[in-house]
């Protein structure tokens, strides 16, 4: 892979800026947990661990690619 590459992997840009797009309704999602009670707070605990799985999919998904295309 040429150096110029590594530096400019468009499947590496896309897939961090879905980390940061699934980190940010995670981070969201917690504060929202945060300020519930009862009823509510079951409805915002499964948004916050829906939005936790898609997070830790994102990055996991992040890191296969660069570790398989050499791009980080």
């Amino acid at each position: 892979m040429a150096p110029s590459e590594l530096l400019s992997c468009k499947a590496r840009d896309i897939l961090k800026a879905r980390v940061r797009a699934d980190l940010k309704v995670y981070a969201d999602a917690v504060n929202v947990l945060q300020r519930s009670v009862g009823q509510d707070f079951k409805k915002a605990h499964r948004d916050a661990e829906r939005a936790r799985l898609a997070f830790e999919a994102a990055s996991k998904k992040l890191s296969d690619h660069v570790a398989s295309h050499h791009c980080g």
